[in-house]
């Protein structure tokens, strides 16, 4: 665990040196991946500093939603609606390509090119007999990484300002009651198996405050930076060297059907800007599929509108959930 620390700590200073985009993030999902792929150290990482950075990061997204950004949301629903039918349509197209390249089975495919939801779909392809959990995971693993990797680099050439922005202030006990508050809603939220329950906690307590006029302090940038740290070793460790022995042709089309969707995301979000009045880090980042917690440390760090990107993401996550997965596992269930 130290020395996961002091690596990625390493990997956040080189970033923070060559003037990468949010190098407390990907410096240490970097260091971090590089050094459990390639050297026989071994490194471990507790869910407990994860979850602290997902509450860190549901403070910072939940300090937007005010009055205002809820009332801003409603206009978007029915694009939530095409964009996730969209990448169902897609998701459908992709799976059976990859069924007929590969060889693998249809349930396998599915599984693995179900756009997002990393937890839900790791946790469905265990408690189904006939799905390769290892190929369907090393799928979405390296997808999240490909997906963190690439979109500060695409996003972080347009810094809009908004409420979301970290500024020099100071801690103080209340705001480190705040937090200690949040992570445990958090708990709370993951006893009643809420998706991303950390962040979520966090977001919805915050919300609150905001929606009952209770004032909450504003965050001091270092603390963002410890959660992005946080965060970018979780990410980095995901995935392991034994996931690397799939065939090459798994390990070629998971790369495939991961740039098929960015690609996809990426005209989308372009399709969403001159339709509104969004940013286009904000559209791309509320279209692309990753997960809740990465896109929105990523919104919160390049000052996008957090509100937005977590409603969209939010939606995707509900979408695949009730909609999805259930198709997915009808399938599965059909074919054995």
């Amino acid at each position: 665990m130290a020395k996961a620390f002091v690596i990625g700590l390493v990997g956040a200073m080189l970033f923070v040196f060559i003037g990468a985009p949010m190098p407390w993030m990907l410096g240490p999902l970097f260091a971090v991946l590089l050094t459990q792929l390639f050297t026989p150290i071994r490194l471990k990482w507790p869910p407990l500093f994860r979850n602290i950075g997902l509450a860190i990061t549901g403070y910072l997204i939940g300090f937007a939603f005010t009055i205002d950004a809820l009332h801003n949301m409603k206009q978007y629903f029915l694009h939530m609606i095409i964009i996730n039918i969209a990448f169902f349509l897609l998701f459908l197209l992709i799976s059976f390509l990859i069924a007929k390249r590969t060889g693998a089975d249809q349930g396998t495919t599915m599984t693995s090119c179900i756009p997002g939801g990393l937890s839900q779909v790791v946790i469905f392809a265990e408690e189904q007999k006939n799905i390769d959990v290892t190929a369907v995971t090393f799928y979405h693993v390296l997808r999240v990484l490909i997906i963190v990797s690439i979109v500060p680099f695409i996003v972080t050439s347009e810094q809009t300002k908004n409420v979301t922005e970290t500024v020099a202030s100071d801690y103080s006990f209340y705001l480190i009651g705040i937090l200690i508050l949040c992570y445990f809603v958090g708990m709370l939220c993951n006893m009643l198996h809420i998706p991303t329950a950390y962040l979520l906690g966090a977001v919805f307590l915050i919300m609150c405050f905001n929606l009952a006029n209770i004032d909450v302090p504003i965050m001091p940038t270092s603390l963002l930076h410890l959660a992005q740290l946080f965060l970018g070793i979780y990410i980095g460790l995901l995935l392991k060297k034994e996931d690397m022995k799939l065939s090459k042709r798994h390990i070629f089309y998971s790369f495939v059907s991961s740039g098929i969707l960015i690609f996809f995301a990426f005209i989308i979000s372009i399709l969403m800007q001159k339709l509104s009045n969004m940013s286009f880090s904000t559209s791309f980042l509320s279209v692309v599929p990753g997960g809740l917690d990465q896109m929105g440390i990523i919104a919160a760090s390049v000052h996008a509108d957090v509100t937005i990107v977590t409603a969209f993401q939010l939606f995707r996550i509900l979408f695949l959930s009730t909609l999805v997965i259930p198709f997915v596992k009808l399938v599965v269930n059909r074919k054995s």
